[in-house]
């Protein structure tokens, strides 16, 4: 029973009274008390238990080492498969020339004695194939609430579905970003073939006021930024957002004010996607090819830029960000150049007479010569993030974005120099670019009634890059004639097996100066394939809701509020070694150089149609009493701030195609 303070005293003093009454009375009898006397415990006879210990272990001598034996682990197994077809021509001494196997920019005759002239057997190259997917997925819509506001917020619009919206756009102006990768030879040759007429239905299907550079023709050469010439192009480090630079360490030493005073800084974006990839192509290499059939030749870089920036801000904030406005920037940077490099000079014989060869030295492939790299790059980003705040009475920091994703693919293809190739089928060639950034940055910034600050506030919702840079490089010039009778012989012996040169064939001005003359053959085709296809996709549609404290203080709080600052980078290389070079073709030469540029901003996404303020008050409810109530019976009641789960679909089918 519960009492008051006045009545618990009283009782608590007659109880006290009532104890020492007793004490006095002394009660008669108790004086003749008599007590037991202590007598000792009986000992009773102890239990006599047998027991029994059986242990598995035994004991042995002392050891030093302590020997274990882990559990086996799981295995990934991962296998590489390679062929090379080889099969080498017997060597064939004969009068007036020599049919062999090998070439070798190294290749020495030697004689046996004084007998016929051997040599030795070489090994052909053989084909390559490489396709790598490199694929990067991240997910990171966090929610936060910070402050004494008794606040929850709930998700505005669906930034999926407005993310969708960009892909799908993105796909129209992309024509070589979502091909599939060919498998055999044939496969290979078709997807060369058909490469220009894509390029061909991209150009007539243009959607009118589209920003489209568009650049074509046999051979381009030179710089490009976003559709024009330039002399010089621009740096990477030179237009990256503070944020990323600050995320990759820059900004390290920095310091933050965590002192009493109100001070909050909000970073929801600065994330970094960046995808990397360089094809050096130095397999093989002439001065001179002759060609029996057909040279085709294709070069493409295809850019484009996708983006989003459409924030919905509320009016009190809209000082905030006109100090700190800064744009979102786009670049697309394509190069594309053939650098001369003519073949070493060959000695003559002194006399002012140049030297022929008498021989030839024959390296044989019977059937195609395959060279395939297939990179595609993929990162694709959500960084979704909701946030109610007031000021607290301390610094505060708050870093919900800067994730950064790195795809990386460099390989270089090392072969052998020769001074004559000999194709007895077709030519198929092709170096093809394609470089995507698609971004969703539409942010949602407002305050709720009663928000104040007179404190130094500040608000970047921008401040975007959006980077596409990659080159095709061709070393060595090349020159087309008609395939002269004196090749077209050499060609038609080789099909028929080994035997000598011709004569005119070693004749030829174009051997003028050399001793041996190093060939390679190949019976079938030619197929060539370098692709690199890169693709950034970020959604960074951040919602802020700024309140005040429930006890009203702190209205002096610095802000600090960043939803940009994002960087997408695509930067893609492609070398073709090699000579200048003279071809002879039997049949057609087709020859075609690409260059797309494109750009899309877009303002329609559908995530917001009303102002800042409306929608954050829309959006921020207050909790219930029962919710704000304290725990009752030992269990646990708290707010609960969970955002609504919206599904995160994988919106990318189309330009992952």
């Amino acid at each position: 029973m519960h009492l008051d303070s006045t009545t618990e005293a009283i009782a608590h003093f007659i109880g006290l009274f009532s104890q020492t009454v007793e004490e006095v009375r002394m009660r008669m009898d108790y004086v003749e008390f008599d007590p037991l006397e202590e007598r000792a415990p009986e000992q009773d006879e102890l239990l006599n238990i047998n027991i029994n210990i059986i242990s598995p272990y035994l004991l042995k001598d002392y050891s030093p080492r302590v020997e274990y034996t882990p559990p086996p682990t799981d295995q990934f197994r991962e296998k590489v498969v390679s062929a090379v077809a080889h099969n080498p021509m017997a060597l064939d001494a004969q009068s007036g020339g020599f049919g062999g196997a090998g070439p070798s920019t190294d290749a020495i005759a030697f004689r046996t004695g004084a007998e016929a002239p051997a040599f030795p057997e070489y090994q052909p190259l053989g084909s390559l194939a490489w396709y790598v997917k490199q694929e990067a997925r991240l997910e990171d819509n966090d929610y936060l609430s910070i402050g004494d506001h008794g606040l929850v917020m709930s998700q505005v619009g669906d930034p999926g579905a407005a993310l969708a919206v960009l892909i799908g756009a993105a796909s129209e102006f992309q024509p070589f970003s979502h091909l599939d990768e060919p498998g055999s030879a044939e496969e290979i040759g078709d997807f060369i073939m058909h490469a220009p007429h894509l390029a061909d239905a991209f150009a007539d299907d243009l959607p009118d006021g589209a920003d489209i550079f568009i650049a074509r023709s046999e051979a381009l050469e030179g710089q490009y930024v976003n559709g024009e010439a330039v002399e010089e192009t621009p740096l990477l480090e030179d237009h990256l957002p503070d944020g990323v630079k600050a995320n990759g360490g820059e900004d390290d030493d920095a310091e933050t004010d965590f002192s009493l005073h109100a001070k909050i800084e909000v970073e929801a974006g600065g994330n970094l996607l960046v995808n990397e990839a360089i094809l050096v192509n130095d397999w093989y290499g002439a001065p001179v090819l002759a060609v029996a059939g057909d040279y085709v030749h294709f070069n493409t870089i295809s850019q484009l830029n996708v983006w989003s920036d459409s924030d919905a801000i509320g009016g009190a904030l809209e000082g905030w960000q006109s100090l700190t406005a800064q744009p979102t920037n786009a670049f697309n940077i394509a190069t594309m150049q053939t650098i001369d490099n003519p073949r070493p000079e060959t000695a003559g014989n002194g006399e002012g007479e140049p030297d022929f060869p008498s021989h030839w030295l024959v390296s044989r492939i019977d059937g195609d010569l395959v060279l395939a790299n297939w990179v595609k790059q993929v990162s694709f980003v959500e960084d979704n993030d909701i946030t109610v705040m007031s000021a607290t009475g301390g610094g505060t920091v708050i870093e919900l974005g800067g994730n950064l994703t790195v795809n990386v693919a460099s390989l270089a293809e090392l072969g052998i120099y020769y001074d004559l190739i000999i194709i007895g089928g077709n030519i198929y060639n092709a170096n093809i670019i394609s470089q995507t950034n698609i971004l969703l940055d539409d942010d949602l910034v407002g305050t709720l009634e009663g928000f104040e600050t007179s404190g130094p506030a500040s608000l970047s919702t921008s401040g975007n890059l959006l980077w596409n840079e990659a080159s095709i490089t061709q070393y060595g010039t090349m020159s087309f004639e008609a395939l002269p009778p004196s090749y077209l012989e050499a060609a038609n012996q080789l099909a028929a097996g080994p035997g000598a040169a011709p004569g005119a064939l070693l004749a030829s001005d174009d051997f003028s100066g050399m001793t041996n003359l190093k060939v390679l053959y190949i019976s079938g085709d030619v197929v060539d394939l370098q692709y690199i296809s890169q693709t950034n996709v970020l959604g960074d549609a951040d919602q802020v809701a700024l309140a005040k404290a429930g006890a009203e203080a702190n209205a002096d709080g610095d802000w600090s509020v960043s939803t940009g600052g994002n960087a997408l980078v695509n930067q893609a290389a492609i070398t073709d070694g090699g000579v200048n070079a003279t071809t002879y073709a039997g049949g057609n030469v087709y020859s075609d150089e690409l260059l797309i540029q494109a750009e899309l901003i877009s303002d329609d996404t559908g995530l917001y149609t009303q102002s800042g303020d409306a929608l954050v008050n829309e959006a921020v409810a207050f909790l219930s009493d029962d919710l704000m109530a304290p725990e009752q019976d030992g269990e646990h009641s708290a707010p609960d701030a969970a955002t609504p789960d919206a599904g995160s679909a994988d919106v990318m089918q189309t330009m992952l195609g």
